[in-house]
């Protein structure tokens, strides 16, 4: 995912494997808050999850719902995520049910002017989707660990 997908090619190459109709309409997901983020829209970025909505980050960050995921992000905007981007390419996709996609991702944060993943904050991302009444894709769940040079396993 770049921050900006604007030609079919860009978007072919972005789906990679992952051809289907369904596919596609769920990687949808990722491909909103990219585009929200680059934007450091808080509110964008809440929008993109369900009202429920679950935000779990490394450094014991856990956010219940839209208002805490629009507070966390304005606040992150303002400060440590301030003009950054953020980028990935979808790994896996798997539909446990009809409603439902457990999509999974490697990217990371760009830091403001980057175009490349520093290794410090490469992650590996867990989405879980749901499919609403209206026929849009949201974000019910999400979850990132470090995947770069730093990442270790603690015990």
């Amino acid at each position: 995912m770049t921050q900006t997908l604007t030609a079919a090619s860009d978007l072919d190459a972005y789906y990679g494997a992952f051809t289907s109709d369904r596919e596609k309409e769920a990687l949808s997901v990722p491909l909103r808050l990219v585009a929200a983020w680059a934007r450091n829209d808080a509110e964008g970025v809440a929008e993109v999850f369900t009202e429920d909505g679950i935000l779990i980050l490394p450094g014991d960050v856990l956010k219940r719902g839209r208002d805490e995921i629009r507070q966390f992000m304005a606040a992150a905007y303002a400060g440590p995520f301030k003009g950054t981007g953020v980028t990935g390419a979808p790994v896996d996709v798997r539909f446990p049910s009809e409603n439902v996609a457990v999509l999974r991702t490697h990217g990371g944060i760009l830091a403001a002017g980057e175009t490349e993943i520093d290794d410090e904050l490469a992650v590996r991302s867990t989405w879980v989707c749901v499919k609403q009444a209206d026929g849009q894709w949201q974000l019910a769940s999400y979850q990132n660990s470090p995947r770069g040079a730093g990442a270790t396993l603690r015990w």
